[in-house]
């Protein structure tokens, strides 16, 4: 399998899992020829080492010493080059990363331990012991970081991006052409020339109110205009008008190159259509639109629809994909959960509130849409007002599927949370057994650990393999008796 993990953290991983195999190798040649040393030369050639830490040197202690502290250093030995290899397949994807996170703490402690035997049996202690000492844990400690660091990723693998950065340029810092006309051969919206009257115009709030401001629909829209927080359309006399806020959620559901709100106001009548905004981003979006408009439009209103469908057209496919992710975080529940993640809940939430965001949008322009079709001012043609129809239905399904994705993604969180409690329900019912057995053998010691001068079985020659045999026989009928209870 090719290696396909470049990150930080696997980088670690590696490192840490070549480090443990050197160090596993190094320590297996250092204690096998202990063991050859004892084996040709005898206890002998240890008596000074000994004798240097304070032990007894006769020749059974010294065998017992040298070959228990040999033991250790193999054991240690061939953990790290087992951790090192098992590092070095989950970094290629075959591996598990709890086995890793296991023998890493295990390392951490076994060599800790190794280094205090092979002390007291070399009866040395200087700065290269203790840089030794240092270099053992902080191996397996590192490499275990780095195991638990890969069981985050493989969580999430799939499921999170990157934050797409917006495109340089994205956003238009001047004006651009303000009147617009729909060409009469393509169909589509251009900049009017010299002499052609506009059909479709973007001003700003001053310049609106300066040219409007003896109706009643430009006082309100000018009014509402300053401060756009929601997408709404009414009907006055001959003219629909109302105001579009297009969520940030929405834009980068999109695909557009915008990292903000983008609110303006429209008032559109029989064959005219203004847009109405200070925002510079509103001012982009209308660039952004004429150069990805692709209906043939036959009047401003084909305008306002193709705005508005521009901003939904690719999000099904945007809630498809945040249904496959959750998918995929479903899938990752396994039964052998240990912990949450620490930004799971953070992730589910923002997942949920970004979907909120756009079942309400979507509600929202489904009402525009459906208010412009339905308006008395007949504003539209029988064609476009289908078109506006079509919008208001399919904005309708997208907000029942935003819906569903937001009480799917709490469902998730309860089950993961669910799975959480009984697995810690489980570790606490072995934790409370393991204390049931211990509680009478903690007793009993107790009570003959007392200092008392009279207490006859401490003189009886079977005293101790009767206190043995009772703790056994305790012991075992605990473990039988949860067995018949099925308690584990």
């Amino acid at each position: 399998m090719p290696d396909k993990l470049t990150g930080p953290a696997n980088k670690l991983l590696k490192y840490t899992s070549v480090l443990l195999v050197i160090l596993g190798a190094a320590a297996f040649v250092l204690e096998g020829t202990i063991l050859v040393a004892l084996l040709t030369e005898g206890s002998a050639a240890f008596v000074d080492d000994l004798r240097g830490s304070g032990l007894p040197t006769d020749a059974m202690t010294t065998t017992v010493a040298v070959t228990a502290s040999a033991a250790v250093g193999l054991l240690t030995a061939l953990l790290e080059i087992w951790a090192g290899r098992c590092g070095l397949l989950l970094r290629q994807g075959s591996g598990t990363s709890d086995r890793c996170q296991t023998l890493g703490i295990v390392l951490a402690g076994l060599s800790a331990i190794t280094w205090l035997t092979d002390r007291i049996t070399t009866g040395t202690l200087g700065p290269a012991d203790f840089a030794g000492l240092v270099l053992h844990i902080a191996v397996p400690v590192a490499f275990y970081a780095a195991a638990r660091r890969e069981e985050r990723d493989d969580f999430w693998e799939g499921i999170k991006e990157q934050a797409v950065m917006r495109p340089a340029g994205a956003r238009t810092a001047a004006r651009i052409n303000d009147r617009f006309v729909l060409d009469a051969v393509s169909g589509m919206m251009r900049p009017a020339r010299e002499g052609e009257g506009p059909q479709v115009e973007l001003l700003s709030l001053d310049e609106y109110e300066r040219r409007e401001n003896d109706s009643a629909v430009a006082r309100h829209l000018a009014h509402s205009a300053r401060s756009i927080h929601h997408c709404t359309a009414s009907t006055f006399e001959d003219s629909v008008y109302g105001s579009l806020l297009i969520p940030r959620e929405d834009l980068l559901a999109s695909k557009m190159p915008f990292d903000s709100d983008v609110a303006l106001g429209f008032n559109l009548e029989k064959g005219h259509l203004e847009l109405v905004s200070d925002d510079a981003d509103a001012a982009s979006f209308v660039a952004f639109y004429l150069e990805n408009q692709t209906l043939v439009k036959h009047s401003p209103a084909t305008v306002l629809f193709e705005l508005c469908d521009l901003v939904v057209h690719d999000d099904m496919t945007y809630l498809i994909d945040v249904e496959d992710k959750l998918d995929h975080l479903e899938d990752n529940m396994s039964e052998d959960v240990n912990e949450i993640p620490q930004d799971f809940t953070d992730f589910v939430m923002r997942t949920r509130s970004d979907l909120r965001v756009l079942e309400s949008f979507y509600r929202q322009l489904s009402d525009v849409a459906d208010s412009v079709a339905t308006s008395p001012a007949r504003v539209t043609s029988e064609q476009t007002t289908e078109l506006f129809r079509v919008l208001s239905s399919r904005t309708e399904r997208l907000a029942a599927d935003a819906r569903n994705l937001r009480d799917y993604a709490l469902q998730i969180r309860s089950m993961y949370q669910g799975k959480i409690d009984v697995r810690q329900n489980k570790l606490m019912s072995v934790l409370t057994i393991v204390s049931t057995i211990f509680m009478p053998l903690t007793l009993l010691t107790s009570w003959y650990g007392m200092n008392f001068e009279y207490m006859p079985e401490l003189h009886n020659s079977y005293a101790y393999y009767a206190i043995i045999a009772v703790a056994v026989g305790i012991a075992t009928g605990e473990v039988l008796w949860f067995k018949r209870k099925r308690w584990f």
